[in-house]
């Protein structure tokens, strides 16, 4: 559930730091750890990745409520658009409708939390560019987040000591 919302909070952070242009071309989610395909022209920059993990952490602390609820087709796209199918086009008349207020909305049928919070916190792992104008984030969320800053503090104090390197 952590990964599948932090998808749609890693997407409009994208959106937010890179701009208009971002589309979703792919994503896959599983317990231990996530990754989202965007339309972008060039390969992310360190910069830019801690930016979106910044910006996904501000909405996830946001406490956003998440709703969720079945609409017909035509009257979702009236009112949001085809923004809808980021994940690609729904079949059927009716459509699973997740919004998260004022962030994102799209057609889905996935476990959603009910607020941002319950995502935890985001960690960008890495990205890559995998084609021509499509780049994959690699993440993860909530204990699997805590899980990798916690490794990342380990390698970072045994490197600080080998080196005598004063963190303060």
């Amino acid at each position: 559930m952590a990964h599948h919302t932090g998808t749609h909070v890693v997407f409009a952070s994208c959106r937010r730091v890179l701009g208009p242009h971002i589309w979703q071309a792919g994503a896959k989610k599983t317990t231990d750890q996530a990754h989202l395909d965007i339309t972008h022209y060039k390969s992310l920059t360190k910069e830019e990745e801690a930016a979106i993990e910044n910006q996904a952490n501000r909405l996830i602390n946001e406490c956003v409520d998440i709703n969720k609820g079945f609409m017909n087709k035509q009257e979702a796209e009236l009112k949001y658009g085809f923004s809808l199918y980021q994940g690609g086009v729904v079949p059927g008349n009716q459509l699973r409708v997740v919004s998260i207020d004022g962030v994102d909305t799209e057609a889905c049928c996935g476990t959603h939390a009910d607020n941002t919070a319950e995502v935890g916190w985001v960690r960008i792992l890495k990205s890559q560019r995998i084609s021509d104008g499509i780049v994959r984030l690699y993440y993860v969320a909530r204990d699997r987040a805590i899980e990798v800053m916690n490794n990342e503090a380990k390698i970072l104090n045994s490197l600080c000591d080998t080196w005598g390197v004063d963190q303060g």
